[in-house]
């Protein structure tokens, strides 16, 4: 994966919070992304993924209906060779350990910018491949 290559892939954000999903939306628009799906919900989370079949999904950790952990291990298995980055606000390093501990791609912390943002796809696609 290069840096022109954003425009190639599928994307799903899962997140409970509009304004979150807006901005993750926003930054992966600038960063070439054209397919975009959204989720609030785990449930809708896997009925996309199972649907589009996500080049990579954009998690976030904390969730009213399932946290990121738990619908993490779902989704891989509902799609195994997509990348899973989390997406959070949490700045806990327990967070950052138990989701490293959970094998998950990548790791952003909120607010997101599109330079991390980018790097963090980049290397969740080259840990994953």
């Amino acid at each position: 994966m290069t840096e022109t290559d954003f425009k190639k892939y599928n994307y799903l954000v899962i997140d409970d919070d509009d304004f979150s999903q807006e901005v993750v939306g926003s930054v992966l628009t600038r960063l070439g992304a054209s397919k975009i799906f959204f989720a609030g919900d785990g449930e809708a989370a896997k009925r996309l993924a199972q649907r589009h079949r996500p080049d990579f999904i954009l998690l976030d950790l904390y969730m009213p209906d399932i946290d990121g952990w738990a619908l993490l291990g779902q989704l891989r298995r509902l799609v195994p060779q997509t990348v899973i980055v989390m997406v959070t606000g949490s700045h806990q390093p327990s967070d950052f350990n138990k989701s490293m501990d959970q094998n998950v791609d990548g790791f952003c912390l909120k607010p997101v910018m599109p330079d991390i943002m980018r790097k963090t796809l980049i290397k969740a696609w080259q840990r994953r491949h």
